[in-house]
């Protein structure tokens, strides 16, 4: 029987083989990287490069030098290869319908419609058919993320009680605006390996601390796959700020940088580029109250709008809406405790209904009115404006938390399966 290591040898010969024969055929498509059971080749990664750079002309940054950004961009590719494998395993598909949706999206994010959108990446010199090619894939890896992260990472409410202390004396309503660096360092490396890389970041924060730019140290030096967007992680809530920095930039102030930070994947170094006030959520809110009668067989359009007619004439003389309700709504749920709905914000129930319900006063009730879901008429019992801000705080934290380790824990998967990788440079 032949073992899986002399299999993979066999597969890394046959592509090698392929490699230099594509390499004889054409220059521009030659193999750049074979990466365990596919390869990337020239033309892949050059079309790579131009959609990179294009991206930094946009957001007026500076790209790095063409021999980091040809690292950054390969390594890219690799590490998308792989995930791209997995996922390919796994039976993770994109349809036509959903990447056209994809499209759309892209296209009205930057105020066009698609056969602009498609004309502007054209005029930018990009072929619109791989760049589609780019997107599906970019979906394929976000739903791999998804399923991997929601089946790995929990949240407990011991971690929970663990944050709420660690952050009692912080500000709770601020969001931070960060950056980071990683000098990565492979599972099992040497004592050397682990001590270069820790000097490598050494003097990176000697450079920052000399006033070198943070973005353009990430472009070059960064191993994090947020390298070519100058390190920069986004805004984050305090329960999002990776758990290797929280307690770190709860105390730095804008502009300042920490580290290195030691973690399972490297050094890393943090800057804090911005901070700001969450704004203030408030939210109005309706509780109302309502008798539905539906259309059928044998009540007309006409006979179930009569009866409320009546219901309403019966209100006003002093019956009570409740006791109606509980007899006649065929909206059962709400009907059995006399029709209330409870509170409901903007969007929660169907436009017909929210419209009519948005005029009446307290106490008021309203005409018969159709909606999607027969005729109806409602009372509104109370308005209020809630601020959400701080509302079910510990709910929301745990919601964070859980974002953010499952974040970090796809990034390890993500590297681990890097430095597993069967990958080769025929070049070399």
């Amino acid at each position: 029987m032949i073992g899986s290591y002399m299999l993979r040898f066999i597969l890394i010969s046959a592509l090698l083989l392929m490699a230099t024969i594509a390499r004889g055929q054409e220059t521009l498509d030659s193999v750049v990287a074979i990466v365990d059971e596919s390869v990337i080749t020239e033309r892949e990664l050059a079309d790579q490069i131009k959609l990179v750079e294009a991206n930094f002309a946009q957001s007026n940054r500076s790209p790095p030098s063409s021999e980091v950004l040809h690292k950054q961009v390969l390594e890219k590719l690799i590490g998308d290869s792989l995930l791209l494998q997995e996922a390919g395993r796994r039976g993770i598909k994109v349809t036509d319908s959903q990447l056209n949706q994809a499209m759309q999206q892209l296209a009205e994010n930057n105020n066009m419609n698609l056969s602009d959108f498609r004309r502007s990446l054209i005029a930018q010199g990009l072929n619109y058919d791989k760049y589609r090619q780019t997107v599906r894939s970019e979906l394929i890896l976000q739903t791999l993320g998804r399923q991997y992260s929601q089946r790995n990472a929990a949240v407990s409410d011991a971690e929970v009680d663990d944050f709420l202390e660690r952050t009692a004396g912080a500000n709770a309503n601020y969001e931070y605006q960060l950056s980071h660096i990683l000098i990565a360092v492979p599972d099992a490396a040497t004592p050397e390996a682990v001590d270069k890389a820790q000097a490598i970041t050494m003097g990176l924060i000697a450079r920052l601390d000399r006033g070198a730019r943070f973005e353009q140290l990430a472009n070059t030096y960064s191993s994090a796959d947020t390298a070519l967007q100058g390190g920069d992680l986004g805004w984050r809530k305090q329960a999002e700020i990776p758990s290797l920095f929280t307690d770190q930039v709860l105390k730095m102030k804008v502009g300042d940088h920490a580290g290195p930070i030691r973690s399972a994947s490297g050094f890393h170094i943090v800057y804090l580029k911005d901070q700001r006030d969450l704004e203030q959520v408030l939210t109005p809110q309706t509780r109302s109250r309502h008798i539905l009668i539906k259309p059928n067989e044998l009540v007309s359009e006409d006979d179930a709008r009569d009866r409320l007619i009546e219901f309403r004439r019966r209100i006003l003389d002093g019956e009570d809406f409740a006791r109606l309700a509980r007899l006649y709504s065929v909206d059962y749920v709400s009907g059995a405790v006399g029709g209330d709905i409870g509170w409901q914000q903007a969007g929660a129930l169907a436009t017909e209904y929210e419209q009519v319900v948005g005029n009446l006063a307290i106490g008021e009730i309203s005409e018969p009115f159709r909606s999607q879901y027969g005729w109806h008429i409602a009372e509104v019992i109370e308005r209020r404006t809630l601020d959400e801000t701080e509302q079910s705080r510990r709910q929301k934290i745990h919601s964070q938390l859980l974002r953010q380790k499952q974040r970090e824990v796809f990034d390890l998967w993500r590297r681990r399966l890097r430095d597993e990788a069967y990958v080769v440079f025929p070049d070399a």
